[in-house]
């Protein structure tokens, strides 16, 4: 038997093209500074955020403690026993202090025995 012949098709004439070689490892480089520099830049961003968030935050702390320590000044004035006197005669009121012998003084919790130390 006869082999058969193989067809030689004639390849298309190429273009002579200049290229470049671009080096991978700078390549590679390139893309890991851009990375670093992104990954910075939102990391500087988060901090300015936190920051402020942390000022805020602190300027509402200092408002409540002011107001913490107004409140406690008007109470303490409310309380006094000038101030309680007072109140008790203005609504008419039947109360006096209770006589010392009277008054029972509870000192600290005996967590053991579930008592109060007298």
């Amino acid at each position: 038997m006869a082999a058969k012949r193989k067809t030689t098709k004639k390849k298309p004439m190429k273009k002579n093209q200049v290229q470049v070689p671009f080096p991978v490892l700078l390549a590679n480089v390139l893309v890991l500074v851009a990375v670093m520099g992104l990954s910075y830049m939102w990391l500087c961003s988060r901090c300015d955020a936190l920051g402020k968030d942390i000022k805020t935050k602190e300027a509402e702390l200092a408002m409540a403690q002011k107001r913490l320590v107004n409140e406690q000044d008007r109470w303490s004035t409310i309380t006094s026993p000038a101030n309680l006197k007072r109140a008790i005669k203005r609504h008419s009121l039947n109360m006096a202090m209770p006589e010392n012998k009277r008054v029972v003084e509870v000192g600290n919790w005996n967590g053991v025995g579930r008592t109060a130390m007298q």
